[in-house]
C-alpha cells in the first residue's frame, strides 16, 4: 500500500501524473502503480474539491 507521501513525491516529480490526477485521481494512481487506502483517497479527493471550488470563486472575482 502506498502512502500519501508517495503520492506527493509523484506529484512533485511527474507532470503527466499531476495533470491526469487533477482529472481522474484513480487513473493517475493506477498508471503510477500507487495504491492508496480508501480513506487516503477520500482525503485527497476532498482537497481537490476544495481547490476546485476556490479556483471557481477566484475566476468569478476576476471576471467582475
Amino acid at each position: 500500500m502506498s502512502t500519501l507521501q508517495d503520492v506527493l513525491m509523484e506529484w512533485q516529480t511527474n507532470l503527466k501524473f499531476r495533470e491526469t490526477f487533477k482529472k481522474n485521481p484513480e487513473l493517475a494512481l493506477q498508471e503510477a502503480n500507487l495504491k492508496l487506502s480508501a480513506d487516503d483517497l477520500k482525503k485527497i479527493k476532498a482537497v481537490l474539491e476544495i481547490d476546485q471550488f476556490s479556483n471557481e470563486k477566484l475566476d468569478q472575482r476576476k471576471n467582475t
